[in-house]
């Protein structure tokens, strides 16, 4: 059932991704200034990083993988895709690669012009595999940034990681007092 779906999300992207081409190649030019933008690296990157979210969402970690590998090997400097190879190792144990990851996430999401909203997704995803290492402080710092950047849609789901975060650190210290 899930490759089922998987299937399905891909034949309705290239379909999508076709029927797109169609449209803007009968489009027709505006003036001599404005042209169609050629298929560019960073939307063939987003292609295969779009279907690695979707196998990681159906925890096909390793397709996953394979996919966000390839969206790197389009666009080495593509952020997004570290960060969703990070929540991949976070997920397969791997807390060194993930940590990796994730730093280098933050270093391209970083660099101007910095797009905030981006950023601060990767941040979030930062603070959870830090929370979920009992590294509680550094957890906080990355949510707190987060939260601080303009534009950031899901501070709902930031602010909700945050007190899960709080009761775990707080059931940890409890078990680390009656050992």
């Amino acid at each position: 059932m899930n490759l089922w779906r998987v299937v399905t999300f891909v034949v309705v992207l290239i379909a999508t991704t076709c029927g797109l081409a169609a449209c803007s190649a009968a489009a027709p030019q505006l003036d001599t200034l404005t042209h169609a933008e050629p298929d560019g690296t960073r939307q063939r990157a987003m292609r295969r990083l779009s279907l690695a979210s979707a196998y990681y969402e159906q925890n096909q970690n390793d397709v996953a993988q394979q996919e966000v590998r390839a969206a790197l090997q389009i666009d080495p400097n593509y952020a997004d895709a570290y960060s969703l190879l990070g929540l991949i190792h976070q997920r397969a144990k791997a807390p060194a690669l993930a940590q990796q990851s994730f730093e280098q996430a933050l270093q391209l999401a970083s660099q101007p012009p910095v797009r905030s909203p981006q950023l601060a997704a990767i941040q979030h995803n930062y603070g959870w595999f830090l929370c979920e290492q009992n590294r509680f402080a550094e957890a906080q710092t990355q949510f707190d940034r987060a939260l601080l950047q303009p534009g950031y849609a899901s501070a709902d789901k930031t602010n909700k990681a945050i007190e899960f975060c709080k009761t775990r650190a707080a059931q940890t210290d409890t078990r680390s007092r009656n050992n």
